[in-house]
């Protein structure tokens, strides 16, 4: 004969489970008093399902209800205190997962062109600002249209007159400082600002000369500060694409070896041709891995050719299809290392040395004039380019 279980008997158990829960998670956090009370009424709970005293049980149940919701001094506050944990547990996930499985990366330059795209300014002569419709549009293509006229009267500040900052991972900006603490917003990277939108032109102050940190990009020029600005002037007036963002594998590395014609990414610290200033560390580059240790690469333009023999890897070939006289698709082959200040046109890898390229070839800093990237130096390869919503994206090839 079967015996069913009664169904207050059932809760009853259910109700012992949620108490030990409670007391093990909370035990930490419990006054010594309140958990002794609630392991009293635990043990009464025991001894009245042993007894199955319905009306005892019944008791005990909104007795240890009352008792545990009233244990901790701030429950009031545990829901907002676990919403916060949680939230911190997120972004550590998110984190681990930056530091070790896939990182988003945006493409500076122009080096690796058409592949990828950098960031790009173009100026206007007339307010490029577009209809309602372009300007939504825009909000996808990560294309902004800079029309800034000053606001106020004042003189730049002559020890910070500008800055660059950035909202998200997608928008850099920057700020104009005057002495007197107004600040002007201009939604542009301060590189391109200056240089491509001609700040410096349209303030009228003497050009200085700027550390170039990153050789794909052209010198540009710095503000000395002390420059006066009138309300109602032009400061700048252009188109800014913010390049590709990339996300970029970094487990792969670990398991396989890097594949030649694969777009890669790479740190900058212990290779002797990058000179970066020791307080901004070291950054990152992607181009295309041309060559493996041992390799023998040698360039004989438009060509590239690898151990002897014109270069097989789909990459290659695509930027080979043209030349710099007539390009094919945007590519326009491989140049001599001369036409962008390197002296690398052939070269024997060392064992662990890898050697890289910028498929804009013409205007590409890589390999052939800082030499070759050490294996340590390695990141991953760039898996898929997730924004902006153009045509690059998708996997990155």
């Amino acid at each position: 004969m079967f015996f069913l279980t009664p169904r207050y008997l059932k809760h009853a158990k259910l109700l012992h489970k949620g108490v030990t829960r409670f007391i093990n998670y909370k035990r930490d956090r419990l006054p010594v008093a309140k958990l002794d009370e609630i392991v009293g009424l635990r043990a009464e709970l025991e001894k009245a399902i042993k007894e199955r005293n319905r009306e005892r049980i019944k008791t005990l149940n909104d007795e240890l209800n009352r008792v545990c919701e009233k244990a901790l001094p701030d429950a009031a506050q545990s829901e907002l205190a676990e919403n916060v944990e949680v939230i911190f547990v997120a972004i550590v996930i998110a984190l681990g997962i930056r530091a070790y499985i896939a990182q988003p990366f945006q493409i500076p330059t122009g080096s690796m062109q058409p592949t990828l795209n950098g960031i790009t300014a173009v100026a206007t002569t007339e307010d490029p600002t577009p209809s309602l419709l372009g300007q939504l549009t825009s909000l996808f293509t990560s294309t902004r249209y800079i029309n800034v006229v000053s606001d106020h009267d004042g003189i730049l500040d002559s020890s910070q007159p500008i800055t660059e900052h950035r909202f998200l991972i997608f928008m850099p900006y920057c700020q104009l400082h005057f002495q007197d603490g107004h600040t002007i917003k201009i939604n542009a990277p301060q590189r391109q600002l200056l240089d491509e939108l001609q700040l410096v032109k349209h303030i009228h102050s003497e050009p200085v000369e700027t550390t170039n940190d990153t050789p794909d990009r052209r010198v540009v020029y710095g503000l000395r500060g002390g420059e006066p600005i009138r309300k109602g002037q032009l400061l700048a007036r252009g188109i800014v694409r913010n390049g590709d963002h990339v996300l970029v594998d970094k487990i792969s590395y670990h398991f396989r070896t890097p594949k030649r014609g694969e777009v890669f990414v790479f740190t900058t610290k212990h290779i002797r041709g990058i000179n970066v200033p020791a307080e901004q560390g070291a950054q990152h580059y992607i181009k295309r891995l041309a060559g493996m240790p041992g390799d023998v690469l040698e360039v004989e333009s438009p060509k590239l050719r690898i151990n002897g023999k014109e270069a097989e890897e789909p990459g290659f070939k695509k930027v080979m299809q043209g030349t710099r006289a007539e390009p094919v698709n945007g590519y326009r082959g491989y140049g001599y290392a001369e036409i962008v200040g390197g002296m690398i046109n052939k070269v024997k890898l060392r064992p662990e040395d890898y050697f890289a390229m910028g498929d804009n070839s013409y205007n590409s800093s890589d390999s052939r004039v800082w030499g070759p990237v050490p294996e340590r130096n390695l990141v991953g390869p760039a898996l898929f380019c997730y924004w902006p919503l153009t045509s690059h994206w998708g996997s990155i090839k």
